[in-house]
């Protein structure tokens, strides 16, 4: 299998082996969890009961979260850019910071009110800040859609193989190029196209033979005719970018496999392995 000889465990028995570097032990396959050997049985009480409500987690959850760690690493790159850009403007210029003290005078003496001394207002909003980045990233952490790999593989829970898969990803250097992989955006290019044309055809026709059979029943409305092209486009986009998920499955269980043994992606696909090597170990060096 792809995952054999890294890091993680099966719930209940299952092959399991010891984090990368480290030397790797198996045991008998028991058909995840089941507490038996291998059976059709148990392979379907896995999948109607931990595998379905991983896959109804990560159904509701997964997009969601990859949204939210998104917003979270455009915020980080933007904090980086704006703290680089004002630090060598004012190292270049000879610039000082403001002393706090100024802002509480001006604090007394516009009304009494002694924000810089008890509490400074962009202390309390970077504090703020800091809970709901610490909020999201944990969010992030125990949601996201890498997870299936490990459901799939070691049929764990959903949030306990997304915190495994996080564990190893933040270990692997592999994070920044899963940020920048461009599939996600090329499936709802190619979704939003196809279904585009779809909704020009189907408005195309419904424009032009608004009546119907009966001729007492009224014509189509302009509000009618809007509301089935965005229909349809919902409908078209869905289908389509479900066909193509698994596409998506499977390039980012590449990922957690290089994350997680990267010598068995270097046999299966080479050029890929020296790829993301040569990536993941600059990002580590960083």
């Amino acid at each position: 299998g792809m995952f054999v000889g890294g890091g993680g465990s099966r719930e209940g028995g299952g092959r399991s082996s010891g984090a990368r570097g480290m030397g790797a032990r198996t045991s008998s396959w028991t058909g995840g969890g089941s507490g038996g050997r291998s059976t059709v049985k148990s392979f379907v009480v896995s999948g109607a009961t931990v595998s379905f409500g991983s896959v109804a987690q990560c159904g509701l959850l997964g997009g969601p979260a990859q949204f939210v760690w998104s917003v979270v690493r455009n915020a980080d790159a933007l904090g980086v850019a704006l703290t680089r850009r004002f630090s060598s403007s004012a190292a270049r210029f000879g610039f000082r910071g403001m002393n706090v003290s100024a802002w509480d005078e001006e604090d007394e003496d516009a009304g009494g009110l002694n924000i810089g001394r008890d509490g400074d207002w962009r202390h309390g909003a970077m504090a703020l800040y800091g809970r709901f980045d610490l909020a999201a990233r944990d969010f992030v952490r125990a949601h996201s859609d890498l997870a299936m790999s490990h459901v799939a593989a070691y049929f764990k829970s959903y949030q306990r193989a997304a915190n495994d898969v996080a564990a190893l990803i933040d270990a692997s250097g592999v994070e920044p190029i899963i940020h920048d992989d461009i599939t996600t955006r090329m499936c709802a290019a190619v979704g939003t196209a196809i279904s585009s044309i779809v909704v020009i055809f189907i408005g195309y026709i419904v424009a032009h033979h608004r009546g119907t059979s009966d001729p007492l029943a009224p014509p189509l409305s302009d509000q009618s005719v809007c509301e089935i092209m965005l229909l349809s486009f919902i409908f078209s986009y869905t289908v389509i970018f479900t066909i193509m998920e698994p596409l998506r499955a499977s390039i980012k269980a590449v990922y957690v496999c290089f994350a997680q043994h990267p010598q068995s992606l270097s046999q299966a696909f080479p050029l890929i392995f020296h790829r993301l090597t040569r990536i993941s170990e600059a990002n580590i060096v960083v």
